[in-house]
């Protein structure tokens, strides 16, 4: 059986603003039957029970399941927050986004590590606050089946991927995982070093660049060895739908968002022909 495919939701989200029917169902229209929450990833919208039930019948009625959620991360509420304002909302949030992605059907909350700053380096406090967190939310993973998924970054450092081994090594395999993602991988130089960590890969955030910006634009667009990267996906045994997390930008993409979205699915259609 062919590997199926998952976007992100918020592909036109920072551009055309479409509504969630309209956007999914352009979603569905082109071929995607499966969806990684990206929506709200940016800001500190709490979902009531409501909304939770509301979004779940929204992607239904599209025909979309969705597979995992990003969690949030604003400049106020960061897993790292020095202050005690700051992580009682990042807490707040995160749980929120565990609950909601159990009830959407999801098995994975991802997860921003502590802010790497200029060096990339990161300190004890911002460790000791991050181990926090993640004990603070142990127990409602358990229960909701959901693991929190650390995505690696872009600073070329080299201490993403450090980070990433971090948390990998502090907590077992049933309550941590990580999410690969391409682009900040590209940006690092740092995937030789990922590709051992790949029997802990449990969420992918695919996208494409050059190795300078995070455009995150579909496979093929920039500098990324796709047949590589799908080889080392493949290797690793990863079972889910490949995410791919894709951007609409104007500045690199002159058209509708109809053109740009069956443009996306064609590049994802293609690079999913690597993975047989």
């Amino acid at each position: 059986m062919a590997r199926a495919a998952s976007i992100t939701t918020d592909m036109f989200d920072y551009t055309f603003g479409p509504t969630r029917p309209e956007k999914f169902a352009l979603l569905r229209r082109v071929g995607f039957r499966y969806v990684h929450w990206c929506d709200d990833w940016d800001n500190e919208r709490l979902y009531s029970r409501r909304d939770m039930d509301d979004l779940a019948e929204t992607l239904a009625d599209a025909g979309l399941q969705c597979i995992d959620v990003h969690g949030t991360a604003t400049r106020r509420a960061r897993i790292d927050a020095p202050d005690a304002e700051g992580r009682a909302l990042y807490l707040q949030l995160l749980k929120n986004r565990i609950t909601f992605c159990a009830a959407v059907g999801g098995d994975a909350v991802v997860v921003h590590p502590p802010g790497e700053g200029r060096t990339g380096f990161v300190g004890r406090d911002r460790l000791r606050r991050t181990a926090e967190a993640f004990n603070a939310m142990r127990k409602l993973c358990e229960k909701r089946g959901v693991r929190l998924a650390v995505e690696n970054m872009g600073n070329r450092s080299g201490y993403s991927a450090k980070i990433v081994e971090w948390f990998l090594d502090g907590y077992p395999w049933d309550f941590v995982g990580w999410c690969f993602d391409s682009g900040h991988s590209h940006q690092a130089g740092d995937f030789g070093h990922l590709q051992g960590l790949g029997d802990r890969l449990i969420a992918l955030h695919l996208h494409d660049n050059h190795g300078e910006k995070d455009e995150h634009q579909p496979p093929f667009f920039g500098t990324i060895d796709w047949a590589r990267t799908m080889a080392w996906i493949k290797q690793t045994g990863y079972a889910k739908p490949i995410n791919f997390e894709i951007t609409h930008r104007t500045q690199l993409f002159d058209g509708t968002m109809q053109q740009y979205a069956r443009y996306a699915r064609r590049a994802v259609v293609k690079a999913m022909s690597l993975f047989k």
